[in-house]
């Protein structure tokens, strides 16, 4: 999660985060991680589920957008898929879940879900 900053100063991308989060500075907290996050490497996975969650759990809408941008591909998908149930994005667990019982408790929400024009 270090990263050197252009004077050669590192740079704890996590450390940065959980200052915004202290502040409850939810959205700059987002808009930060999304800024620092787009190589969408491996190495920056937790990182990625964090910013997930943290939007699931305030601003649902916020979280769908960046899953529907297919921005990140390496973070916590079941732990993210837990969240995307709890905050009623049915659609978006059932892409995330791959357990035949996980997809059973979901697909019963089909009057929650909004049929695909």
């Amino acid at each position: 999660m270090m990263s050197q900053m252009e004077g050669g100063c590192p740079v704890d991308y996590n450390t940065i985060t959980d200052l915004f989060l202290q502040r409850n500075l939810i959205r700059e907290a987002t808009a930060f991680l999304l800024d620092v996050l787009k190589p969408n490497q491996p190495e920056h996975a937790f990182l990625q589920t964090k910013v997930l969650e943290i939007n699931l759990v305030t601003f649902p809408n916020v979280a769908d957008a960046i899953l529907a941008n297919g921005m990140f591909s390496h973070y916590d998908r079941p732990r993210i898929a837990q969240l995307c149930e709890k905050a009623g994005l049915y659609v978006r667990a059932l892409q995330h879940y791959s357990e035949l019982p996980d997809i059973k408790r979901v697909i019963v929400n089909t009057h929650a879900i909004e049929p695909q024009v």
